[in-house]
């Protein structure tokens, strides 16, 4: 009984703990049940499987076999190579084996090609990763910033729900009019009416989020809130950045990889233009029933043979074959090239708006905090005079509605602060290891 009694004090808690979600753990559901992201993972898995694929051409083919026959009707006999006509068994048994000695570097080119090409699509994966974690970091904080929206109109409908039941009071005891009343209710219905919309928004952000990890709407998972991380040490320039991005950011060196690897595809091509030589061998034996005087395995023993061959293929109109081949990888080439600039062009132009972006979201952020502190500061004024009767309902609605505005744009721009500099150390360190 005093377990069922400390498991049901405890569970408040553990339920409570439950329906918090942190930034990690949208990653983590991120990696398990986004499909962008998985596409990207199959991708590499490919690359990894085609790679083992080519590698197996290398090793020798060997191969074993056995026929079973009853021939009818006139046929040679296989040992005194004379017609019969009778109905008697054959069986051979043999195995033998091949394997490439030298084909002109096709193979160990295409292996090189394919290296490439599994590093190309394991960095893929890895940028894929990123630009999915970025989605999910601005879900994250909208959700966080309509949410803050949300409770700050709350707050303005419990401030004017105050007001009119003060107003209600005095009317109540003739001191005021119903008009005044009319007024102050009209202000309650507009923060009503506002404080809806933020609500919707934060369902719309809220379900955003969730569709992008890829889990069922539930509105008991409470987010964890972001702190602000430490300033950043000297001037961050997006040239710097970008030349750090080039070298070690995932895209760029997939689509780097990517190029590389025609190279190598042209090398295989233009194989196929030296001689080939291979190596082979082979072993069987034979039964026949017509040979009455050895049994089956005497008769195995007594036509066991075997060869050995080295074959030489030289082409003679290869390069008639191979030259649409090497200029289409060619043209391919060059299609990868333009990938790799475009590539980092984009992320140069995404550097280039993180940069802006922050520094407009720091100046923002500043500029709405004074805002804010100056508005609460004349409503608090104005809220005083109206209930002294010194101020009209106009001049408190007036004051109320900008409060309200400033109050938003301060979230708004808390919460962008927040992300921008969030984003910005991600292109600082090329991973998002501890800006979460």
């Amino acid at each position: 009984m005093k377990y069922l009694l400390l498991v049901l004090s405890l569970l408040p808690g553990i339920l409570q703990a439950q329906a918090r979600l942190s930034m990690h753990e949208c990653v983590a559901l991120l990696t398990k049940n986004n499909l962008v992201y998985k596409q990207g993972s199959l991708q590499a898995e490919s690359a990894e499987a085609q790679l083992k694929q080519v590698k197996s051409q290398i090793l020798p083919q060997i191969s074993i076999g056995s026929n079973n026959s009853v021939n009818l009707g006139r046929s040679i006999d296989q040992y005194t190579n004379e017609y019969i006509d009778q109905v008697y068994n054959y069986s051979s048994i043999g195995g033998g084996f091949q394997m490439p000695v030298f084909q002109g570097g096709k193979l160990q080119n295409q292996i090189h090609q394919n290296v490439l090409l599994k590093e190309s699509a394991n960095e893929n994966q890895t940028a894929v990763f990123n630009q999915q974690v970025a989605l999910l970091m601005q879900g994250y904080v909208n959700v966080l910033a309509t949410k803050a929206i949300y409770e700050a109109a709350g707050q303005q409908v419990a401030s004017s729900q105050i007001q009119v039941d003060r107003v209600e009071k005095q009317v109540n005891a003739g001191v005021l009019g119903n008009n005044t009343l009319f007024e102050i209710k009209a202000q309650l219905s507009n923060d009503k009416f506002a404080e809806v919309t933020a609500l919707n928004n934060y369902r719309t952000a809220r379900l955003a989020l969730f569709q992008r990890i890829n889990i069922p709407a539930d509105d008991s998972l409470v987010l964890e809130p972001l702190a602000p991380l430490k300033a950043e040490q000297g001037a961050v320039t997006a040239a710097g950045l970008y030349e750090f991005a080039q070298i070690n950011f995932p895209e760029a060196r997939s689509a780097e990889l990517y190029r590389k690897s025609f190279g190598y595809q042209v090398k295989s091509i233009r194989a196929d233009n030296f001689p080939s030589l291979s190596l082979g061998a082979d072993f069987g034996a034979f039964y026949a029933s017509t040979n009455k005087k050895l049994d089956y395995f005497n008769q195995l023993n007594a036509t066991r043979n075997g060869s050995m061959n080295l074959r030489l293929n030289i082409p003679i109109m290869g390069r008639w074959v191979t030259r649409p081949r090497v200029e289409f990888a060619k043209v391919q080439e060059r299609l990868a090239q333009n990938q790799q600039e475009t590539t980092k062009q984009l992320l140069r132009q995404a550097i280039e708006k993180a940069v802006l972006d922050m520094n407009a979201a720091t100046d923002k952020f500043s500029a709405a905090q004074g805002q804010a502190e100056s508005l609460t500061a004349s409503f608090t004024v104005v809220e005083s005079k109206l209930n002294a009767g010194t101020a009209n309902i106009f001049e408190y609605s007036l004051a109320k509605a900008n409060l309200a505005k400033a109050e938003a744009n301060a979230i708004q721009a808390r919460y962008e602060y927040l992300m921008q500099q969030r984003l910005l150390q991600y292109y600082q360190q090329g991973n998002w290891d501890g800006v979460f």
